[in-house]
């Protein structure tokens, strides 16, 4: 037995149908529509307030100083270097190379390195630079009595 509607003279089960599955679509979109909203809330902080709520992590610098005397008789003596604590310094002792790391520095540190006195050409200078457990690379290279580097990355 079917049931047909006074008014409009249809079957009622189709139109039952019909409403549920309006209803059914109508829910889907509203669920969409809120997931879509909340998305939007939450992905609309800028980028000042997410770096607020972000711990900061201090880099750790290390410094290799790197010292090769050059010629037949390549020595050098009476040289300093920087290093965490203030200097280092080395008086009256000819070496034929000499190499040190220092560390933990900060950024912008100023790795110097100066030779007072060498014999038979001026000595090769390296500095090297490891950013926290990075490899040590080759910031600053040169021939003669002094060298430099201002940790900047």
């Amino acid at each position: 037995m079917q049931l047909k509607c006074a008014v409009f003279g249809k079957d009622t089960n189709k139109n039952k149908n019909k409403m549920k599955s309006h209803f059914l679509k109508q829910g889907v979109l509203t669920i969409i529509l809120v997931l879509i909203s909340a998305l939007t809330t939450f992905s609309s902080c800028n980028k000042e307030e997410m770096d607020n709520n972000e711990t900061v992590i201090n880099d750790n610098y290390y410094v290799q100083y790197v010292i090769k005397g050059n010629g037949t008789y390549g020595r050098f003596s009476n040289w300093r270097a920087t290093k965490p604590q203030g200097r280092y310094t080395n008086n009256g002792y000819q070496v034929r190379s000499w190499s040190q790391t220092y560390g933990p520095v900060n950024k912008w540190f100023k790795c110097e390195v100066q030779i007072n006195d060498y014999i038979s050409g001026a000595p090769t200078i390296e500095i090297h630079v490891s950013k926290n457990e990075e490899p040590f690379a080759l910031k600053a290279t040169t021939t003669g009595a002094s060298a430099s580097y201002v940790i900047d990355f």
